[in-house]
């Protein structure tokens, strides 16, 4: 159990790691501040969902 929490949290983090970039990216290119936020919660949200999937199919999270 404390090693699939261990996974799961790695996974949220990874998928923080990845909005963050997207964020800068969106800065980078001359984006305003809040287009950089609603791409960094998009990126996010798909980022942590293709997580989850792929521990869910590999058998990591779920029963």
């Amino acid at each position: 159990m404390q090693q699939r929490s261990m996974y799961v949290i790695i996974g949220v983090l990874a998928a923080l790691v990845v909005a963050v970039a997207g964020s800068l990216v969106a800065v980078l290119e001359g984006g305003r501040l809040t287009t950089a936020l609603k791409t960094g919660a998009a990126t996010f949200a798909g980022a942590l969902t293709l997580v989850l999937g792929v521990m869910l199919c590999l058998g990591v999270v779920g029963s």
